[in-house]
């Protein structure tokens, strides 16, 4: 479960015998805490519902010394306790709902997408793994006028493309330790790259509007990974592919493929042993089958 108060995450933490509730400094990186609240036993312990019912820091504070947790200050950057100043490298932000370009973008992705859905319902086989439809969607998506052509990052003479592979999530989960993991696919905007410097964008600190994530014969834990990933960052733009051709349909997975959490939209098709692909495109809210 993610937390958050006032734009500020906060991680619980459960130890033997302390538990500690952690409050995030403005940057909202793991490991910087501003707020260290230590609950110990015989005390019991909060949970994480509990913590998140709370709708200020000062309410939060409030009720935890109420509980008799201890109050132990601040920590600055891993378990050293090295209390300086956290050096954070600032985000260029994403381009917000409604901006032309990322409308202009969305559609061409869609379009891209959809392309690739049909060629796996005609060829299956046509790739091994993963990341062989990764670079297929990639190379789609490069092609397009929109995205064919190279982009100045900021005023360094240095340029780069709007389609990248393996680009930083945008804001870390809960189960990575503080750590981002990497988008499949991200695509950046003119602007963002415009006023981004170099170090932001070696980084990965452009903040990527439309982002792909793809599964290739994966289950549903695959899946609600990429889900949870896409809404965790908040991006504008999220697209889920989930291809499969492995064994029978899982209606776990179907339900999550045509009941996403908005704005994450989803391709799906499933190759079944009797010889029928399931199959759903971005914009059909239904499953529909061939064969």
């Amino acid at each position: 479960m993610v937390i958050s108060i006032e734009n500020r995450r906060i991680y619980v933490k459960n130890g033997t015998v302390t538990q500690t509730v952690n409050v995030c400094t403005e940057q909202n990186e793991r490991g910087w805490y501003e707020h260290i609240y230590r609950i110990s036993q015989p005390n019991p312990f909060v949970a994480s519902e509990q913590v998140a019912a709370n709708r200020t820091l000062a309410e939060l504070d409030a009720w935890l010394l109420g509980l008799g947790a201890a109050y132990e200050g601040s920590r600055r950057g891993g378990s050293g306790g090295d209390r300086s100043t956290p050096r954070t490298i600032p985000a260029v932000p994403a381009p917000a709902e409604g901006d032309p370009w990322l409308e202009n973008a969305t559609r061409v992705v869609e379009v891209a997408i959809d392309s690739l859905l049909w060629e796996f319902v005609e060829h299956p086989y046509l790739h091994r793994v993963e990341h062989s439809l990764h670079t297929r969607l990639f190379g789609i998506l490069a092609a397009h006028p929109v995205f064919a052509h190279l982009l100045p990052i900021g005023t360094t003479g240095r340029c780069t493309q709007p389609v990248h592979k393996e680009w930083p999530e945008t804001i870390a989960r809960e189960e990575k330790d503080g750590r981002r993991g990497l988008f499949d696919l991200a695509i950046l905007g003119r602007e963002q790259l415009s006023s981004a410097t170099l170090e932001q964008f070696c980084a990965g600190r452009i903040d990527a509007a439309i982002v792909i994530e793809m599964g290739l014969d994966y289950s549903l834990d695959h899946l609600s990974g990429d889900h949870e990933k896409l809404l965790n960052s908040g991006v504008a733009a999220g697209f889920l592919v989930h291809f499969s051709r492995k064994g029978r349909r899982d209606p776990a997975v179907e339900d999550l493929i045509l009941n996403p959490t908005y704005p994450v939209k989803t391709v799906y098709a499933h190759h079944g042993p009797d010889g029928v692909c399931t199959f759903k495109t971005l914009d059909s809210p239904d499953l529909q089958s061939l064969g």
